[in-house]
This record gives structure tokens, sequence and C-alpha cells, in this order.
């Protein structure tokens, strides 16, 4: 190849995904991608170091998704590896508080044909994997994965510079099974990890239960939220999450309804949350960062949060520390006074803080039927249980 970054080499990649097999980019320079690549089935994409895939300004579409991600069927055996794959969210003349709505990406439902800001979005696959990437400053999403069985996504860095909200890292959409997220770091401006069965419209390519995922190895620096576990209209079962570190403005991890859909059933079992080591963010994002959320009291909220409406079965809290030297009125550890539980076993929780910083270590306001506890410390403070 020898265009450069201000050619457009949409058709150029679009050849080689088209052939389908190995597809190995092997020119380390900038591609400019005007519209959505397509990769199918049985496709294998690697990016050899040095490659990035660049959004072209005012290109409004997603970098990649898969060929049946708008149309019936489905994919499957689709790995892409490696790559700086660039929203260019700067150059796309689109916001999520305009009021035209072709460029207002959460004012109204999602259609395929309207670009919202998801950079790389797959749907209605089997068997997918995403590694070794770094995403770069999407304006929304910057991995979404909706109806998928036997997916992966690990060591992916992402690197935002949060001029926008709603910008997830990895954003998987029920139904889906059978998943492995793992080896995630960087810092988004929202969840960096996020289990979402019902979600709100602007998002919601599909809507299902999901079951028998783990994620594990999740770091952030001054981070939004680490992971979201989120149940509301269709089941959340068998989840692990294990290893959250690093610090974060808003929680280490979230167990929630989606309050969106009032009314929907909620019911989440089999949860496990271990190995949280992490404390709170004493940033707050400045313009010309989106800071719109940043005013909701985000020094009350805790590392580990199940927040009100949750309806949870079994659930593990285990292994959750923090050193906080951070003015905070959050506690390690909450459960909300709209939160049932079956049985809720709590285990080597404990915290230690700097002089003159006292926070909560647990806030228990919950209905539990069965709590089993064992090694709860808090140097400052007596537990709450």
């Amino acid at each position: 190849m020898t265009t450069d970054t201000f050619h457009d080499d949409t058709s150029i990649i679009q050849s080689q995904l088209d052939q389908r097999g190995l597809v190995f980019i092997t020119e380390a320079r900038t591609y400019l991608i005007s519209r959505t690549l397509i990769i199918r089935s049985h496709t294998r994409l690697v990016s050899a170091p040095g490659v990035v895939f660049r959004a072209a300004p005012n290109s409004r579409c997603a970098l990649i998704e898969n060929e049946h991600f708008a149309t019936a069927g489905r994919d499957e055996d689709i790995h892409i590896e490696g790559g700086v794959w660039d929203g260019n969210c700067d150059e796309m003349g689109l916001d999520a508080f305009e009021e035209t709505a072709d460029y207002n990406r959460l004012g109204f439902a999602y259609d395929p044909a309207v670009f919202k800001g998801k950079l790389i979005r797959f749907a209605h696959i089997d068997n997918i994997s995403l590694e070794k990437m770094t995403v770069k400053d999407p304006v929304s999403y910057g991995i979404q994965i909706a109806d998928t069985r036997h997916f992966i996504t690990r060591d992916i860095i992402f690197d935002y510079n949060h001029h926008f909200g709603t910008t997830d890292g990895v954003h998987i959409n029920g139904p889906a099974e059978f998943g492995l997220i793992e080896n995630i770091m960087g810092t988004t401006n929202d969840d960096m990890v996020s289990l979402t069965t019902v979600d709100e419209a602007h998002a919601e390519v599909t809507r299902g239960p999901i079951k028998n995922v783990e994620i594990r190895n999740i770091s952030a620096t001054d981070g939004y939220s680490g992971v979201r576990i989120l149940s509301c209209g269709e089941p959340l079962l068998h989840v692990r999450v294990s290893g959250v570190y690093g610090s974060y403005r808003h929680n280490a991890v979230l167990v929630s309804q989606h309050n969106v859909h009032k009314g929907e059933p909620v019911w989440m079992d089999d949860i496990a949350i271990e190995h949280v080591h992490a404390h709170k963010s004493n940033l707050r994002l400045q313009p010309p960062c989106h800071n719109r959320w940043e005013k909701n009291a985000i020094e009350t909220l805790s590392i580990v949060w199940f927040a009100f409406g949750s309806r949870v079965g079994n659930a593990i809290v285990r292994d959750i520390y923090r050193y906080e030297d951070t003015e905070t009125d959050g506690p390690l550890v909450r459960l909300d006074k709209d939160v049932q539980i079956d049985r809720l076993v709590m285990e080597n929780i404990s915290q230690t803080c700097r002089d003159g910083i006292n926070p909560p270590l647990i806030d228990n306001q919950a209905t539990i039927k069965t709590l089993l506890t064992s090694c709860i410390q808090d140097e400052a403070s007596p537990s709450a249980l």
C-alpha cells in the first residue's frame, strides 16, 4: 500500500477483508476510513505494530462491524488482533445533547442506519475475539457486542480524551453467553466494562439474558467506573468479576437495574465479585472534557455498590480492599435500602486510610435473607453489619 493519511484507504482495506481467511495489515502507518469496514465470517484480521485505523472527519460511521450486524442471519468465527482504532471523535460533528436529530446520538431509538458513536460494533455473532487492540477517542462506546455466544475481548487498552460522555469501553448487550473479558486497561468516561440485558433506547441493538461470563483484571487511573452488571427485563446469571484495580470517580463495581425501563422484572443470580483493590479518585474532569455527571455527589459513591432496585439470588463479595487517601464519604461497600438478596457471602473486606480520613467500611441497608460474614475489618471504624 502506498497511500497516506490524506487519502481514503477504505476500499483497499475492504478489498482485503472481502477475501476472508487471514488478512494481515503489515505497513505501519495511519489508514483513513470513511465508511464502515465489513468483516465476514471465517475472517481473521491481524495488524502489525504501528497500524492505525482512523475515522475520517465527518464520516459518522462505525470503523468496523460484521456482515449481519443489521441484516437477517448470523456470522461466526471472526477474530481481530492488533491495531489502534481511532474514532477521531472531535472531528465527527456529533454530540449527545444537540437538538438536531441527525447529530443527536442519545435522543431517539437505536437505528442501524444512524451513527450513534459506537466505534467497533458486532451483533448476531458466534465465536468472536478482539485482542491486543488500542481503542481511541470514540464518540460513544469503544466496543459494543450484542446477541453473541462464545466471545472474548482481552488485552485491550482504552485511550480516551474524555471530550464525550457515555463512552463505555466493552459494552455487552444481551442475549450473550459464554464470554471472557480480561486485561482491560486505560480510562474511559463511563464503564470500562458493562453487561446490560436491556439497554437505553439509543444503544439497544438487541435485548436478552446474559449468562456465563467471566470478567477479570480491569484497571483504570482516575476512571469513571470499572464494571457495571445490569439487569432489567431479562435475567443476568453466572457472572464472575475477579480483579478490579485502580482509582475511580464513581464505582469500581456496580450491580444495578436499569432505571429507564421502570416496572420490568430484575433478576441476577450467582454473582461473584472478588479481588477488588481500588480507591476513590480525587480528579474532577474540567472542560473540554465531558463532565455532565460529575456533580452527582461522586464523593459519596462507594467502591462496590448494589444499587436501588437490585434483586439478587446468590452473591459473593470477597477480598475487597482499599487504601484511601482521598477525602470521601463513600463506603467501601454499599447495599441500598431497596435491594433484596437471598443469600450473600461477604468475607475479607478491609480498608486502611490516611490520617484524618474516615469513610464508612460498609453501608448495609438491604433486605438479605441469609448473610454470612467473616474477616470484616476497618482500622478506622467498626463494621456496619
